[in-house]
């Protein structure tokens, strides 16, 4: 017959299976099966509830900014409007689970906008531009490099008739120092009603006489 006890050990109690087995006058436990700790020792960390919400909400609005928002938030451009919509629904009292998921936009993005909002106020609703790269040649350059283009380069005592746009980078890199593709090149000149194109050799019209007489022969 097997049976379960529990037994102490080290201020612990552990429960096992066991099987009483008679020897003479006496009944002895035989072990059977290790059943676990009455009260586990090592409790796993509790877990932190899911759908938490987040306490961060925009500043009192001023009214002209409301106003502004309200605008805003019918703008076509959706980097104007979800922003306006973000801070209006902050300002209703909604928090920014409910934010997200009725903009269907991630929360950390909606604690960022509102951020934005305290610190820079509508200036939010405005695109940020890049400076840009820096132009590589000057207008002086560009001015210099269509004018040689119109030139004929013999008149320049350079040893061909026609322009290239290969031609044009290397007369370019020589004299400024500076390279320059001969594809860039090509664009600018577009920019500036320029073509290149390759002429084609047109077959003149054979002479009637001789047609006839290479016919008789």
């Amino acid at each position: 017959m097997t049976f379960e006890i529990i037994k102490k050990i080290k201020g612990n109690e552990y429960r096992y299976l066991v099987r009483g087995v008679r020897e003479g006058k006496k009944v002895r436990h035989k072990f059977v099966k290790y059943l676990g700790p009455v009260k586990p020792v090592n409790r796993t960390q509790k877990k932190k509830p899911l759908g938490r919400k987040h306490s961060a909400f925009v500043r009192d609005l001023a009214p002209e900014e409301k106003h502004e928002l309200r605008q805003a938030k019918r703008n076509n451009d959706a980097f104007i409007r979800d922003r306006a919509k973000a801070i209006l629904l902050s300002n209703e009292g909604k928090n920014l689970n409910e934010i997200s998921e009725k903009l269907q936009i991630h929360y950390l993005t909606i604690r960022r906008f509102i951020g934005q909002f305290d610190k820079s106020g509508l200036e939010i609703l405005k695109r940020k531009t890049g400076g840009g790269r820096p132009k590589r040649i000057t207008e002086d350059q560009i001015k210099d490099l269509i004018e040689t283009a119109n030139k004929i380069p013999r008149d320049m005592n350079l040893p061909y008739s026609n322009w290239t746009c290969k031609m044009l980078s290397k007369w370019f890199s020589e004299k400024y120092k500076q390279e320059l593709s001969s594809e860039w090149i090509r664009v600018l000149l577009r920019r500036n009603g320029i073509t290149y194109t390759v002429p084609k050799h047109k077959l003149m019209k054979a002479d009637e006489t001789l047609r006839n007489a290479f016919k008789k022969n």
